[in-house]
């Protein structure tokens, strides 16, 4: 049996795929597990779990660059945004995979506000009734395992739901202009997919005062863009639209897709290590606006390359997504490469 102890260095919303994954053996008492506090010792995207004495590191970030002094301190590092090019040059490195918001009950992280008053909030997220009352997006009263998986739906329903980043001159003029190119991309598969699909597309964004002025046709009140909402909708959904985050990292609607039986259509994420997750099996790709609308069109009317997806990417969750499965897969990969090194 593993001996994990998880060092909780952030709240960052990234970890809670991880922490539901850990948490969810322990309830099948398949690992022993225990928390210590290390608020602000790493970067706020990295936690350490000690697996069994092992030092790994979970890099989490949306970025694909790797921390030289947490690598060299680690034993093992479980990277989500892992390169394949990195991959292929270090035995240190394991692949994360596709990340997803998921809660899992935890009294360990329900009562972390014992030991320290300044995760009262974040422990806020683990009671169910509390999170609903206070109707907290990033809680357990939304984000429940049970909650974020579904069968593949029937129909013909598209669904992309995203967010525009500000331009302002606050930023750098080269952030302004990637998030200008990405917001305009995203503007634009929008439109095309509204005046395609009509009822049959489901998209739009949160409202605030950028989006009102960039795109006021699609800024939505906040509560039709409120994240329960936004499930409800992706589980009546058959296919999923996907494009890149800021940093080119494939985003967690990527992983909801998948755990909600969705045909995905996405930019290319084949430069990244995915195990198992393959073009033309998984997804299909699209390197613009007009492309993306083409395959949504091929997917709306192929019914059977549409179901083929579905089924596929459910089978995906089931086997290797599942916060459970993910976990165990991670940890195997752990005891293959100390048991090799020793």
């Amino acid at each position: 049996m593993h001996k994990v102890v998880v060092h909780i260095n952030s709240t960052l919303h990234h970890f809670s795929q991880l922490l539901a994954g850990l948490e969810f053996l322990n309830s099948k008492n398949e690992i022993r597990l225990k928390y210590k506090l290390d608020l602000g010792r790493y970067p706020e995207n990295i936690f350490l779990v000690e697996v069994n004495g092992a030092k790994v590191f979970f890099d989490l970030a949306d970025s694909s660059d790797i921390k030289p002094v947490v690598y060299e301190e680690a034993d093992l590092y479980a990277k989500r945004m892992l390169l394949k090019s990195d991959f292929q040059r270090s035995e240190k490195l394991i692949p994360y995979g596709l990340y997803y918001p998921v809660y899992f009950r935890s009294p360990s992280l329900k009562y972390l506000f014992l030991k320290d008053l300044s995760f009262f909030k974040y422990s806020l997220k683990y009671w169910k009734s509390v999170a609903a009352l206070l109707d907290l997006k990033d809680g357990i009263s939304v984000n429940e395992l049970e909650y974020m998986e579904s069968d593949p739906a029937e129909g013909k329903q598209i669904i992309f739901r995203s967010r525009l980043w500000d331009e302002g001159l606050n930023h750098p003029q080269w952030k302004r202009e990637k998030r200008k190119i990405l917001n305009d991309e995203r503007i634009q598969i929008n439109r095309l997919l509204k005046e395609k699909f009509g009822q049959n597309f489901t998209g739009g964004f949160r409202r605030d005062e950028f989006s009102q002025k960039k795109c006021p046709d699609l800024s939505l009140p906040m509560k039709d863009f409120h994240r329960k909402i936004y499930l409800q909708n992706m589980r009546i959904s058959t296919i999923g639209i996907a494009t890149p985050g800021l940093e080119s990292s494939v985003g967690a609607k990527v992983g909801e897709y998948v755990a909600n039986g969705l045909a995905i259509l996405t930019t290319p994420v084949d430069q990244y290590e995915i195990p198992g997750f393959e073009e033309g099996k998984n997804y299909l790709t699209y390197k613009n606006p007009e492309e993306c609308v083409e395959l949504a069109s091929e997917l709306v009317k192929n019914e059977d390359l549409r179901k083929k997806l579905q089924k596929i990417n459910m089978e995906y969750y089931t086997r290797h997504l599942h916060p459970g499965k993910k976990v165990t897969g991670i940890l195997d990969q752990v005891s293959n490469k100390i048991s090799t090194c020793s």
